[in-house]
């Protein structure tokens, strides 16, 4: 991306979300601000008219009722299935938010999704968030007839935040042998609690700040952002033990926040054994494809290429 567009780009954003400066801490003004940025960008989608969307209510295990929707695209036979976790650093976003991401990806693979509207921090600490996803794929599992889905063939998609939790649900899953996931795609996925400072050519153009990232884990892990004990399924790159893990692909740009955590991670599962696909977006700050929409056309191209690789079914 040129200067100019990026600069275009910060504004854009920071004129939807709200200026730069809301107090750490602070997550319901994050939280209005974000929602009304999702309405305004959802209010000029356009989404394909080939996808047909279904509202479900998936149960918990302990009761909760996590609200999903279901896509699916006309004429297509994939057996596969998407969970999509969506992103909001923790305190916010909903599955409505997403709807013209999640039809986009279901248009250019023709694989089904299932978004999952998980429990919101710091209203819900973790592993709520973790809980909530678990319990759609298991969902996904037990109505696999119903959906006309293989269950190997069910990957995860998450952006940001979204794209932690997944990271978190895959180790989950895998250390305790459930519902294994046949691919992982995270796009510039929250993944450390440590991360509380910018490098400063990349500070001005931030879009998720230092501030909003305390903020965020902050509310997910009750104040305790930092400490010793923070879970490894809470913050996936404390994860000493990355092997067995399924194909990855991380995407994340050079002016984003969590680009050293994003470009460690996907190191740190290249030497674990596991097959990743790294993409690192020059000029790019968090969000970029939303707010550059020049830009999203071959960002999909490639991560809808990765999906149908990893998810044929």
């Amino acid at each position: 991306m040129k200067l100019k567009q990026i600069t275009e780009s910060i504004k854009f954003a920071w004129g939807m979300r709200g200026a730069p400066g809301i107090p750490a801490g602070d997550y319901l003004t994050r939280r209005a601000n974000m929602d009304q940025m999702m309405a305004k960008l959802s209010e000029r989608a356009i989404l394909p008219s080939s996808i047909a969307m279904t509202d479900i209510t998936v149960t918990g295990r302990h009761g909760q009722r996590i609200p999903a929707r279901v896509y699916r695209k006309a004429g297509s036979t994939s057996r596969a299935l998407m969970v999509f976790v969506h992103g909001g650093g923790m305190i916010m976003g909903s599955i409505d938010g997403n709807n013209s991401t999640v039809s986009r990806y279901v248009d250019k693979t023709g694989i089904p999704a299932l978004s999952v509207g998980y429990r919101l921090a710091p209203e819900h600490p973790y592993p709520a968030q973790q809980d909530d996803v678990i319990e759609a794929i298991a969902w996904a599992h037990s109505h696999a007839g119903e959906l006309n889905i293989d269950r190997s063939h069910i990957g995860l998609v998450g952006e940001s935040s979204g794209g932690g939790i997944s990271a978190g649900v895959a180790l989950k899953l895998r250390d305790a042998g459930e519902h294994p996931i046949a691919c992982l795609l995270l796009v510039y996925p929250m993944l450390d609690d440590r991360t509380t400072s910018a490098k400063a050519i990349a500070s001005k153009f931030l879009t998720w700040t230092v501030a909003d990232n305390v903020t965020g884990w902050n509310c997910l892990l009750e104040g305790k952002a930092g400490a010793a004990d923070v879970s490894a399924y809470a913050a996936p790159a404390r994860a000493t033990d990355l092997r067995d893990l399924p194909p990855t692909y991380i995407e994340v740009g050079d002016l984003d926040l969590f680009k050293d955590e994003d470009e460690k991670f996907a190191k740190d599962l290249k030497a674990a054994g596991v097959e990743v696909e790294f993409h690192l977006r020059h000029g790019a700050p968090h969000g970029f494809e939303i707010i550059t929409p020049e830009l999203r056309e071959g960002v999909f191209k490639q991560r809808s290429a990765f999906l149908s690789t990893h998810l044929s079914a």
